[in-house]
């Protein structure tokens, strides 16, 4: 390790990690209710994910899960969970490791994803999306100009 790690980074990663959790605990209780043929209590879970989500890719969730009525629908949805969980827990890793480009690599995927929280809070627009969307901001900005001020 280089030092210690800054405040902002320690919270980035642990943002990270905590997301990643969620994300991964998500996609095993989907993979679990699914297996065990508990669809039906999917449809009332998604609905309310889709009243109390502030990320647009939980609203898209919820959206799927509404969908999906066949088991195939359902792991296709858990594994979508667990690729990101994979993802995001690989990010929180690689800042905490302090690699060079793991900081690039939080960058892209953050601002990869800024476009469909946009639009997910111009069609249902509440203040946890609004945070959601600013922290995603904060990040890319946070990460942006400690690099700049490391070079």
């Amino acid at each position: 390790m280089r030092g210690t790690i800054p405040g902002g980074l320690r919270a980035i990663i642990g943002y990270k990690l905590c997301k990643a959790a969620a994300e991964l605990l998500g996609s095993a209780a989907i993979f679990i209710m699914g297996s065990v043929g508990l669809a039906a209590d999917l449809g009332a879970a998604a609905q309310a994910i889709r009243r109390h989500a502030t990320e647009a890719w939980s609203i898209a969730l919820a959206e799927r899960l509404l969908d999906a009525s066949t088991a195939h629908n359902i792991f296709v949805v858990a594994m979508a969970m667990l690729a990101d969980g994979l993802v995001t827990s690989f990010e929180g890793w690689a800042l905490y490791r302090r690699y060079v480009w793991s900081r690039w690599l939080v960058v892209a995927t953050t601002v990869s994803l800024i476009p469909f929280e946009v639009v997910a809070l111009v069609h249902h627009a509440n203040s946890g999306r609004a945070l959601v969307l600013l922290v995603n901001l904060a990040i890319v900005v946070y990460l942006i100009r400690r690099h700049a001020e490391s070079t």
